[in-house]
């Protein structure tokens, strides 16, 4: 046996406030919540860009290596600049440098440069 009854009416105020769902935004603490962690992730990127600059470079190349078919192989190495001169400062000055070269899995190359603070040196005259 089948039975049918009459739904409420199109003009009824209350009949339209039960089909429609309640709409949640995100507002208060959800929102809230998202810039607080959105902060967190610029300073700490940007502290370690700022303190150890090499591990900020490891990020980009890991992001690099999604679209270059990966990382095939890395190489470090680091050496002296023993006799750098500067116009401002008396005597030569040495500046440790690393160079790493990443080849990706498409045989793309990236080559970065690090280099130190120069220090005093006597190592040329």
């Amino acid at each position: 046996m089948v039975t049918s009854r009459q739904g409420p009416s199109a003009n009824s105020t209350a009949a339209a406030a039960a089909a429609r769902p309640k709409k949640r935004g995100m507002g208060g603490f959800g929102l809230k919540f998202l810039l607080f962690m959105l902060t967190i992730g610029v300073i700490g990127l940007g502290g370690i860009g700022l303190f150890a600059p090499s591990r900020l470079a490891i990020f980009q190349e890991q992001t690099l290596a999604l679209l270059h078919g990966g990382i095939v192989s890395k190489n470090d190495e680091t050496y002296v600049d023993g006799c750098v001169r500067m116009p401002e400062v008396d005597g030569p000055r040495a500046v440790r440098r690393t160079l790493r070269t990443v080849i990706f899995g498409d045989g793309t190359t990236l080559q970065i440069i690090f280099s130190d603070v120069p220090t005093a040196t006597n190592a040329c005259q």
